[in-house]
């Protein structure tokens, strides 16, 4: 390949931006849109803080989530007041001046052609990002080519929001569907955005997305479908050691594994250099430490350094000539380094994702 031919391929990174849960105040969220650029809101809390930073003149970067998911005819509804008439989302968010405008949207399961279509087929009065909550089997192969014509023959912009039980891209078939979403979208010219999602947006945002809005939660990483029974008591288990997030891994690590590593000082992957970590003068090996009932300052000082970290991932990639190039090096080394450091130590890492694998 000739270097002009390296040229006209090099891709600039789409919007990379931050899913704010429900929980947060309007000076996180001022805060995080400054690191990101931009933040996407969740609900009716996030309609709120919407609303004040309109009255203060500083809606700029902020869009929004309705964040129903429920079915068509009780998905509008406020859900502390169910005497009210159902509640015109489009028409909040249009009153708001946001520069994008989605739809409330609805979860649909996997396989229900006629729900797909239904929900395509809605008409607006004005310009709509028509949000679909897919389960996550429409990615793979029974179901992508299914998908696949409701988009083409709708023919409209969409926001992608998957629903599962843990990760809902956790297979290279998954991944390869994602991958013929976005080819659909850079053939037909219309926009897919992905929300409420994890950092395989950032590998999206390589391939065509317009948006892809990060959470830092586990529920803001994906819509969460109810537990089978059988793996309730493993989920308890695990949820007594945090969860942190390893800029050198490019994903998140329990507490209980950084533990492990304490003895071989890290093993070289616990190192972070965002502000947070410098502050308080330790690598990521001091949240290792916690086990059981976690206090809510060890959530909050972990939530600041993810948000920290994944912030200074985003940036380098926006600073580079070829996000995509840029993007696979970092996938390639963050695989060879988990992998290295499971079969030296000895120690149980949590396997590195299929949208990393799939990109390395």
């Amino acid at each position: 390949m000739t270097r002009v031919d390296r040229t006209q391929r090099a891709t600039r990174l789409g919007q990379v931006q931050l899913y704010v849960g429900s929980s947060l105040d309007i000076d996180d969220v001022r805060r995080y849109r400054d690191l990101f650029g931009g933040v996407t809101l969740q609900g009716h809390a996030g309609l709120r803080i919407a609303e004040r930073l309109r009255r203060d003149g500083d809606l700029r970067g902020v869009d929004l989530d309705p964040a129903v998911y429920l079915d068509q005819r009780v998905s509008n509804q406020l859900t502390f007041d169910f005497d009210l008439e159902p509640f015109d989302w489009i028409r909040a968010q249009r009153d708001l001046g946001l520069a994008v405008v989605r739809s409330a949207g609805r979860r649909i399961r996997v396989g229900r052609v006629e729900d797909l279509r239904h929900e395509l087929a809605v008409s607006y009065a004005s310009d709509v990002r028509v949000v679909l909550v897919l389960d996550d089997g429409w990615m793979g192969s029974r179901h992508i080519d299914a998908l696949e014509q409701q988009l083409m023959a709708a023919d409209r912009d969409v926001s992608l929001i998957f629903a599962a039980c843990f990760d809902p891209l956790d297979s290279a078939n998954k991944m390869a569907g994602l991958r013929r979403v976005l080819r659909w979208s850079r053939s037909s010219g219309r926009m897919v955005e992905l929300l409420r999602t994890d950092p395989a947006g950032i590998v999206a945002a390589t391939e065509g997305t317009r948006l892809a809005a990060i959470g830092i939660g586990t529920s803001t990483r994906h819509y969460g479908l109810p537990l089978p029974a059988q793996q309730r008591p493993d989920y308890v288990r695990r949820q007594h050691s945090p969860l942190v997030f390893l800029p050198s891994l490019l994903h998140w690590q329990r507490g209980a594994v950084l533990a492990a590593l304490v003895p071989w000082g890290g093993a070289g992957i616990t190192n972070c250099e965002c502000t947070a970590c410098e502050s308080a003068g330790q690598d990521l090996t001091r949240f290792g430490r916690v086990y059981g009932s976690i206090p809510r300052e060890v959530t909050e000082a972990i939530r600041e350094h993810d948000v920290l970290a994944l912030a200074a991932v985003v940036r380098s990639l926006v600073g580079s000539p070829d996000a995509a190039a840029a993007l696979k090096q970092r996938c390639s080394e963050a695989v060879r380094l988990g992998r290295s450091v499971a079969a030296s130590f000895k120690v149980r890492l949590d396997p590195p994702p299929a949208w990393q694998t799939a990109w390395a």
